[in-house]
């Protein structure tokens, strides 16, 4: 009897820990499941379009606005919401996407994963108790090695020889990007063997390219020299040169690489153990992980975790984490990877140091092409060294999503470590009669009323003779990253348009030795030196002119779109909205045609022209023998860069998109097709091999 009454002790208290768990659990989704489903569908799609558009910041134009932490949490709101709402769930492959559409692209023999990631020493803990539990055994062997800071790339070698160097891409396929890759010094176009030993007959190699702070410092030195902006980030710098198709970029740049693992192998035996892994890195004479550590328990991990995290501004090559792996191959395999990462590898994230204070104001500056960007003003703070009393707020989106206030406690972070950023309002600190911020409606440096163009969070001032607008569009037109007129920096700029000697681009192509002589600071010797570069810069190439006169959404990639199709600047002026589609997209066309409407502009191509700038050194190639025709590539076409069949399509008249459709004329299949061709052969796509496509352009 006694033992029977415990019995029901232990049940009833079973049953009572389980309805608070329930309880619990409806307590943590209530709000969710208090919604109808066009409010959770509402939510889903304002925070896919969120994730999609950091997505696109990070992967595409390697421009992230907010931390991995950050971005993280993002992410699981929106799984939370999913499983609260599994009827309106995606799958989605959880690797993002960093193909630019300006290389061929070339499929991965083994898929490139991501990694799981923690951010506490209590979640590492849990990653090692549930390995353990899985694997059976407590002495677990890893090796701690530092988490790299750049974009990741697969190097193929066959049979000893470099033969294809390929970006993640989607995990699947990436950028080919081989003819970069090569120019990184320290990587050999052939492995090192020992006498009588034989190379793998394929092996993928797993790395890095990232920029030494060396490196950033000399480029960023440069750049200063010449006026020009310093970059914000070694990460973001060694991304866009990696996949650059400038050669003069190339060329001034060094890059760095590292291996530090392996996809597919074919041949000898792979190695049995990362540490071995290690060792035949360095017997091949491949850059390899220059510090790393082992460790059997989780403590004597977390030590090694925290020992490199102390220690990481000693390596002299950007980290922002480090990666704990299991160095047996064997318990690798024994444990496998889901769809996304690897469930023997998990990343630890070292979280940015912070600091709180008090928001005294929010200041807005005008950009070049007339985009208001907020600025937090705050009581100065340490952060990592050095005191910041001024953070980015990125958008007035953020304003408006985080509830920023004057007088609020914020928390701020260097943001990669290097650009100060407004991460969280202490809500729980704010004063009572603290008001809502309104956005300006006005421009705060001419006073013209500010709009946000369809679709854009940016609010923009109109009026291209804004004073600030104006200071900075003629410092781009004169940088190296333009037009590149030396000589002429911020403060001779200024000094200038004080003077009513330069209001505009062409205004540079009017100004005469006795002008500038009569001009404090600058004498007889440094006239004549400013004006033999500006005689210089009429040669310079016509995208870097397009690029200079900071048209809205003509970067440098659609600048060079629109001199092929265009052919001259008056060329660009005469193309019909249909081939500026075409060349660059709709939305970045709907912009041209708005620009290019504008007297003011009309009359300042027409002051470039006459000088002498843009004009037409070919026919134009625009013709109609493909117009309309929608193109898409896939694989490697021999002797022809994808960038360069594109420009082929464009300037024919054709059409190119990324993915195939029922709308697709022509899938271009080249070496190495795959998804797309087996797409287009069931929607009944004609394809095109490398030959036939050639011969329908009448390449030779």
């Amino acid at each position: 009897m006694k033992n029977s009454g415990l019995r029901d002790e232990f049940r009833c208290a079973a049953w009572w820990l389980l309805l608070v768990a329930i309880a619990l659990y409806a307590g943590v989704n209530r709000s969710f499941a208090q919604e109808d489903p066009r409010q959770a569908s509402d939510r889903i799609s304002t925070l896919r379009a969120e994730i999609a558009r950091h997505d696109e910041l990070y992967f595409k134009h390697a421009k992230p606005e907010i931390s991995d932490a950050e971005y993280d949490r993002l992410k699981r709101r929106l799984q939370a919401l999913e499983q609260a709402w599994p009827e309106l769930a995606v799958a989605e492959s959880g690797v993002g996407d960093d193909r630019s559409g300006r290389f061929p692209t070339s499929i991965h023999r083994e898929r490139m994963l991501s990694l799981q990631k923690v951010y506490s020493e209590a979640a590492w803990r849990d990653y090692h108790a549930k390995l353990t539990r899985q694997l059976g055994r407590p002495d677990l062997g890893f090796v701690v090695e530092p988490k790299y800071d750049g974009l990741a790339i697969s190097v193929t070698y066959e049979s000893g020889e470099l033969k294809r160097a390929v970006t993640r891409g989607n995990g699947t396929e990436g950028d080919d990007v081989t003819a970069n890759v090569r120019l990184i010094p320290g990587l050999p176009p052939r492995l090192q063997l020992a006498a009588g030993v034989s190379p793998p007959r394929l092996v993928e190699l797993r790395g890095e390219v990232f920029l030494t702070y060396a490196e950033f410092a000399r480029i960023n030195a440069a750049r200063t020299a010449r006026g020009a902006e310093p970059y914000a980030h070694p990460r973001n710098l060694a991304a866009g040169t990696l996949k650059s198709t400038d050669p003069a970029e190339l060329a001034e740049r060094t890059l760095s690489i590292v291996i530090y693992g392996w996809g597919a192998w074919e041949g000898p035996d792979s190695p049995a153990s990362q540490q071995a892994w290690h060792a035949q890195v360095r017997a091949w004479g491949l850059p390899g992980v220059s510090t790393f550590a082992v460790g059997r328990s989780a403590d004597e991990v977390w030590s090694a975790v925290q020992t490199m995290g102390q220690s990481r501004r000693e390596l002299g090559f950007p980290i922002d984490g480090v990666v704990v792996k299991l160095d047996s191959v064997d318990l690798r395999n024994r444990v496998g990877a889901d769809d996304h990462a690897p469930r023997w590898a998990v990343a630890y994230k070292f979280g940015a140091e912070r600091a709180v204070t008090r928001l005294r104001a929010i200041t807005w500056q005008v950009g070049r092409t007339g985009v208001l960007t907020p600025v937090a003003e705050f009581d100065p703070v340490e952060l990592d060294g050095t005191k910041v009393s001024r953070a980015t707020l990125h958008n007035p989106s953020e304003i408006q999503r985080r509830d920023v206030r004057i007088g609020d406690y914020v928390e701020v972070e260097k943001a990669g470590e290097v650009i100060p950023a407004v991460v969280d309002v202490l809500i729980a600190r704010r004063v009572a009669d603290t008001q809502q911020y309104l956005l300006p409606e006005t421009c705060p440096s001419c006073g013209a009323p500010v709009s946000a163009n369809p679709g854009e969070v940016a609010l923009r001032c109109p009026n291209l003779l804004c004073p600030a607008q104006l200071q900075r569009r003629l410092e781009h037109f004169a940088s190296v990253d333009a037009v590149d007129i030396k000589g002429f920096g911020p403060a001779t700029i200024a000094v200038l348009r004080q003077a009513g000697l330069l209001q505009s681009p062409a205004d540079f192509y009017r100004l005469r030795r006795e002008d500038l002589v009569r001009l404090e600071g600058i004498g007889a010797r440094k006239a004549d030196r400013l004006l033999a570069e500006i005689e210089r810069s009429k040669q310079v190439e016509l995208w870097r002119l397009l690029h200079g006169l900071s048209i809205p959404q003509v970067g440098p990639a659609n600048a060079k779109m629109l001199a092929r199709a265009g052919g001259s600047l008056s060329g660009l002026s005469r193309m019909s909205k249909e081939q500026l589609v075409d060349a660059v997209g709709p939305s970045a066309a709907a912009s041209i045609v708005a620009w290019l409407a504008r007297p003011e502009i009309q009359a300042d191509s027409r002051e470039l022209i006459g000088a002498g700038l843009g004009r037409e050194t070919r026919e134009s190639p625009i013709a109609d023998k493909l117009q309309g025709k929608v193109f898409v590539f896939t694989g490697t076409l021999p002797g022809l860069t994808r960038n360069q069949a594109t420009q082929r399509v464009l300037a024919a008249g054709g059409i190119v998109r990324e993915s195939v459709s029922r709308q697709t004329d022509y899938l271009v299949a080249g070496e190495g097709a795959g998804a797309k061709r087996v797409e287009a052969e069931r929607l009944g796509v004609t394809v095109l091999g490398a030959a036939e496509f050639r011969q329908m352009l009448g390449i030779e």
